[in-house]
């Protein structure tokens, strides 16, 4: 454990969270300003885009936004704030973003990840169909559904993080999916049209389960955060950000 801090504490380490931060930042924010700006899809698209207030129906883009004001926010930190594994020396703003990565940036950011390309393979039509290959670069596709993953498994090897308790996160994360999925659903109520093509293919019943069965998956990934979290840093470092 005494290594692990030495390792968070060297200045070669805090340049490299920084560089790291600041990466991130940039590399989401481009990504959403040609997400929203930069994109050519065909008329037929362009209708179902404009749906629900266009981009922002998708869970991959609130993903998007979820990383982008985490790793700005942890960068302006690494500036202005402070990097203390030791509660008491954190600014407030270091403090936030501990809590906002720990719960809702980890957990959504592994989910958007790993169900997107779980259902890619599978059967790519339910998710990302092959035409939106002439329109959609393959560099953002990869920005919008691979980075996340990447992105908080290296935040977390480079930061140590103090996870909330199970009851809090969990509750933060079940917030978070619940004002997704009524939005989803007022837009279907309102529109007639599924932001998913799978949500469309499936009866009412298989369509509940599968809902039910990915707001669950998104809570274990929760959990899944912070056993990683405390297998890298160790049981010592969270206690000791927590007195």
């Amino acid at each position: 454990m005494i290594v692990r801090v030495i390792r968070f504490e060297t200045s070669e380490m805090g340049a490299l969270r920084t560089l790291f931060h600041l990466i991130l930042a940039l590399h989401y924010g481009y990504g959403i300003n040609v997400y929203l700006y930069g994109l050519n899809p065909p008329q037929e698209i362009i209708a179902l885009r404009k749906i629900g207030y266009g981009a922002f129906k998708y869970l991959t883009f609130w993903d998007m936004l979820l990383q982008f004001t985490y790793f700005t926010l942890a960068f302006v930190n690494d500036i202005l704030g402070s990097c203390s594994i030791t509660a008491k020396k954190q600014s407030a703003l270091q403090k936030f973003c501990d809590f906002y990565f720990s719960t809702v940036v980890f957990a959504i950011g592994s989910f958007v990840s790993i169900s997107f390309w779980g259902l890619y393979n599978i059967n790519r039509d339910l998710i990302f169909p092959v035409v939106f290959d002439s329109w959609f670069p393959n560099w953002l596709n990869h920005n919008v559904h691979t980075t996340p993953l990447v992105g908080v498994l290296t935040e977390l090897y480079l930061v140590p993080h103090t996870f909330p308790k199970r009851k809090t996160g969990l509750t933060v994360v079940t917030c978070l999916c619940l004002l997704y999925l009524i939005w989803v659903c007022f837009i279907a109520y309102q529109s007639g049209h599924w932001v998913y093509p799978i949500l469309a293919a499936l009866p009412l019943i298989e369509r509940a389960v599968f809902i039910s069965a990915m707001s669950v998956l998104i809570s274990l990934f929760y959990i899944v955060g912070e056993v990683l979290n405390r297998n890298v840093w160790g049981v010592g470092v969270q206690q000791k950000k927590m007195k």
